[in-house]
């Protein structure tokens, strides 16, 4: 992830662009409840929250912080002919951000406009780590707002066209980053495992001591608020649970837009990015009081079992050992070949989130070239802690995929047949289970994946 680095060093760099001296915003979309703007200079990230007459929630200490999207890919070591980057982010990949780069250049907006409620933007975005190297790809956001509450709705697009068409593995996805300003300095969430019945709420701590400055956790009802210590600030909601960063930087309970110390969070996902993708996601923003914003996400929340079908997009599956056709699946699905023949293809999902005892199967669409054998994983709670530090999260990553949460299954060859995967009487299917993944073999394509059961 493209995540602050310790202010000091990015106050350096940040006083050396004359950041400070842009305008906030210079386009706005209000109503009685909210007002939002975007910087028209800064690629038309979201430079300004607020309610009707309130201060500015929004952070824009430097180029890397507003509301804005922010992608990742390969090569892992991003490097141009002829344009330079910054020794600071020496080691960092293909990251096109919306607002601009490392060097205080502004994205290009292409068009703008406002019409009614919603307020539309489409950028050629910069690469954070360059100097002045224009991303190849075009972003659009959509802003819309909700007539009845300080909400709006949050749609983002990207549409690759790179000249470099390698498939590089799956990388974490910002969608979006959020900053926000120093009273806002209280990341709060529910990451217990009985989401949606009035749990008690967690503070995330980043109070670690380890280089790496933001927390890693899994808000199991789907939202994440940095708030201030009346319990008031800024809420983002999607509709599963997905892994979210956050943290604060610096002093907490002071400064404005302009200074150094900083909330952040951000819904994270993986993908792969292919040279040609075309990339979307929603989210909803809640501005209000905490029980206003876990309200939301209640009503934004998808209820129903999950499933995938696999000819349009991926839907935050990726290979591990595998490479596709490209972009879009197609009628072929997932067929993924092995990078190490002699090795099987992982098939890793999205984190999701069930009882086991409300889902006693996954069924999986396959069509198989030759008969082989499928093993199939699950994946329980990540650490609990309010302060997870990202070694430790790194740690329970390691431990995802075991042999004693797995079942291996016959794959007969054939085409487009349904596979059905009875997960009933395994001791280690207990519990909350967050995600699956599969070891596929040779010569099978995956069109669809549903987990089967009843929500109670």
């Amino acid at each position: 992830m493209r995540l602050r680095l310790p202010i000091s060093v990015v106050l350096t760099m940040a006083t050396a662009t004359g950041c400070a001296a842009q305008p906030a915003a210079d386009l706005f979309v209000d109503n009685q409840h909210i007002r939002v703007g975007i910087n028209l200079k800064w690629g038309g990230a979201i430079t300004h929250v607020s309610r009707p007459g309130g201060p500015n929630i929004i952070n824009s200490f430097d180029l890397g912080r507003q509301i804005q999207q922010s992608y990742y890919s390969g090569p892992p070591n991003y490097q141009k002919e002829g344009k330079r980057k910054s020794p600071t982010w020496a080691t960092f990949p293909w990251n096109p951000i919306q607002t601009g780069d490392a060097f205080g250049h502004g994205s290009k907006v292409l068009e703008s406009r406002v019409r009614g409620s919603e307020l539309y933007v489409r950028t050629i975005p910069m690469l954070w780590p360059m100097d002045n190297d224009p991303g190849e790809c075009v972003m659009e956001t959509w802003i819309t707002l909700q007539p009845d509450a300080p909400r709006f709705r949050y749609r983002a697009r990207l549409t690759n066209n790179r000249s470099d068409r390698t498939q590089y593995p799956g990388a974490n996805q910002e969608t979006p980053a959020v900053y926000v300003n120093g009273p806002w300095h209280r990341l709060m969430t529910y990451n217990g495992d009985r989401p949606f019945t009035d749990g008690p709420l967690t503070e995330i701590r980043n109070d670690h001591r380890e280089p790496w400055p933001w927390v890693n956790f899994l808000p199991t009802e789907g939202w994440a608020a940095l708030v201030d210590e009346a319990n008031s600030g800024i809420g983002v909601c999607v509709d599963r649970p997905m892994e979210f960063h956050g943290g604060f930087s610096g002093k907490r309970g002071v400064g404005g837009e302009k200074s150094a110390s900083t909330g952040y969070m951000s819904p994270v996902t993986t993908e792969i990015l292919d040279h040609n993708i075309v990339y979307e996601y929603s989210c909803t923003f809640v501005v209000g009081a905490l029980d206003e914003i876990r309200a939301a996400a209640k009503r934004e929340a998808a209820r129903a079992l999950p499933s995938w079908r696999f000819d349009r997009a991926r839907h935050g599956w990726h290979y591990e050992n595998g490479r596709d056709a490209g972009f879009p699946p197609g009628a072929q699905g997932l067929s993924p070949n092995p990078v190490d023949p002699s090795r099987p293809v992982r098939l890793i999902g999205p984190y999701t989130f069930w009882q086991a005892a409300e889902v006693t199967r996954v069924r999986i669409q396959i069509t198989a070239s030759r008969a082989g054998n499928l093993t199939l994983y699950w994946r329980g709670m990540p650490p609990g802690a309010a302060s997870t530090k990202p070694s430790e999260w790194a740690a329970w990553r390691r431990g995802w995929w075991t042999v004693e949460r797995s079942v291996t299954a016959p794959v007969p060859a054939g085409t487009r047949r349904w596979l059905n995967i009875d997960l009933q009487g395994y001791p280690a299917y207990d519990g909350p289970i967050t995600g699956l993944a599969m070891d596929l073999p040779q010569g099978v394509s995956v069109h669809a994946i549903e987990a089967v059961g009843k929500i109670r």
